[in-house]
């Protein structure tokens, strides 16, 4: 009967440090973003380097874009264009 008690309590304590872990670990969603239309676009500079999914411009005059030099190409990001060289480095930065 000792060792039941003992028993009994011992599995008590476990399931009651069990359920305060787990009330702690509950993850909570980062609120929404404001109603509306919500546009962030990243302000680039010369000299930083690309990683986004542009929209890479092959008719580049219909946007009043120069010619991009050879291996050079224009990448539209948002309203803004991007002469993107070699390994993704922004050469120039054109905003309409």
């Amino acid at each position: 009967m000792k060792h039941f008690r003992s028993f009994l309590l011992a599995s008590a304590v476990a399931t009651l440090s069990l359920g305060a872990t787990a009330a702690e670990a509950q993850y909570y969603a980062p609120p929404s973003p404001p109603p509306g239309p919500y546009h962030h676009h990243h302000r680039w500079h010369e000299g930083d380097r690309y990683y986004g999914h542009g929209h890479v411009i092959h008719h580049w005059a219909r946007y009043n874009l120069p010619p991009p030099p050879y291996g050079y190409v224009w990448v539209q990001d948002g309203p803004t264009f991007l002469l993107l060289g070699g390994g993704g480095v922004i050469e120039r930065v054109f905003v309409p």
